[in-house]
């Protein structure tokens, strides 16, 4: 390793070490040293995977959810439900019959909740489960994500489900077709049951995150079972670079290691919560893992880039460092549907679990 290399790595200890007791959901923190520059989780400190303390930890996040979901709302002087979201307030309908939704579509098929209309792709994993509903598609231009708001409005909806990712002027104009409820997809616990509130079906919201944490649960039991503290990483290749999902990780690869308690590598511990995911190919022999996923590519509509990511993982497997991980020596490494791993939503999350499940413990 480089010194600078050796600088940056200390520096991301030191960071790490500082907020050791910053994440409720993960283990506490605790290193040992790995050559004398990476960091670990000291094992004794992951959490119990017996099932009464699955329970217990999945009990007490359910509740920390309910909480988050219901401190959004209150009533106005009238009595109505308002909603309080990223752009401001909304006053919501009561029993809403014409709903159009746009980015949230995994919660509303989890929760089994009608719509109108909503975006739908061919090659999206909800096509079928959208199609079967009989709803509408609202075109949307992956490249400016621009919504074809003549469409929304033809849909004659009396509320708008709307992904909070948007920009303000989206926002903006769809409140002027009908009112608009705003949800942070990538909390999926937390916009599930918010959502459900919002349709008036908070009983159902919460059966449903039931359902989702005991898919977790026997996940985490099968797997811990069969693989223990053996390191599991995400790796994503793309056109340009390769990166390294860091523990504690972020929106897409932390179920990992919060609700299947996995263990981490060495590499991700010491990259933290970064926001430089890149993984150099002088950083490639620290990097010791036992299993690997490889998530190749972008979004459905990035053909080319796609493709380009595609060569650019060939690549890399015929380059004797990356042939030097221990998880590639072994035949530990599986490529996996970047478009899935890549989506938020209860849906998504319990397709890429059942896919762990199959892979570690068959």
């Amino acid at each position: 390793m480089t010194s600078n290399a050796k600088v940056k790595c200390l520096c991301a200890c030191l960071g790490l070490m500082l907020s050791a007791s910053f994440l409720g959901g993960c283990a506490s923190l605790s290193w040992q040293s790995v050559g004398g520059d990476l960091p670990v989780l000291d094992q004794e400190s992951m959490r119990s995977d017996t099932p009464q303390a699955v329970d217990q930890e999945l009990q007490k996040r359910f509740a920390k959810k309910e909480a988050a979901a219901q401190a959004m709302f209150s009533h106005d002087g009238d009595g109505r439900l308002v909603l309080h979201h990223k752009y401001g307030t909304t006053v919501l309908p009561d029993q809403p019959q014409r709903v159009v939704v746009i980015g949230l579509e995994d919660p509303m098929v989890a929760l089994g909740a009608p719509m109108v209309a909503a975006h739908d792709r061919p090659d999206s994993y909800l096509h079928q489960a959208l199609s079967a509903q009989g709803v509408d598609n609202i075109y949307i231009n992956d490249s400016t994500n621009t919504i074809n708001l003549e469409q929304v409005q033809a849909e004659k909806p009396d509320l708008i489900i709307l992904r909070d990712s948007y920009d303000r002027n989206a926002y903006v104009a769809l409140s002027k077709i009908a009112p608009v409820a705003a949800f942070d997809l990538q909390d999926a616990e937390t916009a599930l049951l918010a959502m459900a509130i919002t349709l008036g079906q908070p009983e159902r919201g919460a059966e449903r995150l039931r359902q989702y944490y005991d898919v977790v649960k026997q996940a985490r039991l099968a797997i811990k079972s069969r693989i223990g503290n053996s390191s599991v990483a995400l790796v994503r290749v793309l056109k340009k670079e390769i990166r390294l999902y860091p523990y504690p990780g972020n929106a897409i690869n932390k179920f990992m290691y919060d609700l299947l308690n996995l263990y981490p590598p060495p590499l991700a511990v010491a990259m933290g919560s970064s926001k430089n995911m890149a993984l150099s190919l002088e950083a490639i022999p620290d990097f010791q893992c036992d299993y690997i996923l490889v998530s190749c590519g972008y979004g459905l509509s990035s053909g080319e880039n796609n493709n380009a990511a595609q060569r650019r993982y060939e690549s890399l497997q015929a380059d004797p460092l990356w042939q030097h991980v221990p998880a590639v020596r072994e035949g530990h490494v599986k490529e996996v549907d970047s478009v899935v791993w890549n989506s938020h939503g209860i849906i998504a999350k319990e397709a890429v679990i059942k896919e762990l499940r199959d892979w570690l413990a068959p």
